[in-house]
């Protein structure tokens, strides 16, 4: 027997003052399960300093485009936002993130605004996103080795979606993949459901099953093109997922996880201490923690989206 005593880990930092306010003030915020209250809720306009921004087309799929002001994108990010696939057209509330994203990764942006439920159900929005990305890396001018696919919520299970479908109709993939906060299991059978409903300040079953319900119109909510925890991730590259460690999907992501590592695909887990759903989007509000995250996301981009002589540190 080991005598003596083992040190203890250090407590993890306190949550940011804004933080702490951002999540009371979504604490104080009435339960509403209706997802048109998704339609109102942050809107997120702000002015987008060092970035410019136009609509656009990817192959008649409408887009906002977003670049730095000063430079040359060196990449081009294909952006599925989220808002439960109900929510979130026009993506202005999600400007404010791609606008950070070109800015700290020198890229150009494309903000997919697909089409919504209750108009469109399953599985319009992942038509939309894949025929984006196949558009972009077949008619748009982006070598495949610079793109990057980016989804946050429901958009981050697009972007795994829309990147296994790659692969199956064999499609350059994108060179890298990021998932914030996937909403990748319309099953809703993740433990954290459960185990993080306290801790989670804003999502809830509930709103979860409401958006499911609205989108979905009776298909099956375990096909792997809207519930990407069951997909094949064999053969994708390399994968960065962000996750606050008090969301009720929790799960989700460490589902995708470990799917992904057990493929054999280059993964990077990143569970967040305070985070909450898509802190990332919340970065005009100021939070650090919003920035933080962002430099990481960053960070990860250009070391993925790069041509192969920037890879091999040929000038």
């Amino acid at each position: 027997m080991f005598g003596g005593t083992f040190p203890t880990a250090p407590p993890p930092p306190p949550a940011s003052l804004l933080l702490q306010a951002f999540v009371e003030y979504l604490r104080a915020r009435p339960i509403v399960v209706d997802t048109d209250s998704t339609r109102d809720f942050n809107d997120g306009r702000a002015a987008l300093e060092g970035v410019a921004s136009r609509p656009s087309s990817l192959g008649g799929v409408p887009a906002v485009t977003l670049e730095p002001l000063v430079g040359t994108p060196e990449r081009t990010v294909v952006y599925f936002h989220g808002g439960g696939y109900v929510s979130g057209s026009p993506p202005d509330r999600y400007l404010p993130l791609a606008g950070a994203v070109a800015l700290a990764a020198q890229a150009r942006v494309h903000a997919v605004d697909y089409r919504l439920a209750p108009e469109t159900r399953f599985p319009g929005a992942f038509e939309d996103c894949f025929a984006a990305y196949r558009w972009t890396i077949q008619q748009g001018g982006a070598d495949p080795e610079t793109v990057a696919v980016l989804g946050d919520s429901a958009g981050g299970n697009l972007a795994v979606a829309v990147t296994v479908a790659a692969r199956d109709e064999n499609l350059p993939l994108p060179s890298c993949v990021a998932a914030i906060s996937p909403f990748a299991d319309l099953t809703l059978s993740g433990a954290s459901m459960e185990l993080r409903k306290v801790a989670d300040p804003y999502v809830t079953h509930e709103l979860l099953e409401s958006m499911a319900t609205e989108y979905l119109d009776g298909a099956d909510p375990a096909d792997p093109r809207c519930s990407s925890v069951f997909a094949d991730l064999h053969g994708l590259p390399p994968m960065l997922i962000q996750v606050g460690e008090d969301e009720i999907l929790f799960d989700d992501a460490t589902r995708i996880r470990d799917a992904a590592r057990a493929a054999g695909v280059d993964t990077t887990f990143q569970p967040w201490t305070h985070g909450i759903h898509v802190w990332p989007v919340y970065i005009s509000a100021g939070l650090p923690e919003s920035a933080l995250a962002v430099e990481d996301l960053a960070a990860f981009l250009k070391l993925h989206a790069q041509r192969d002589d920037a890879k091999a540190g040929v000038s």
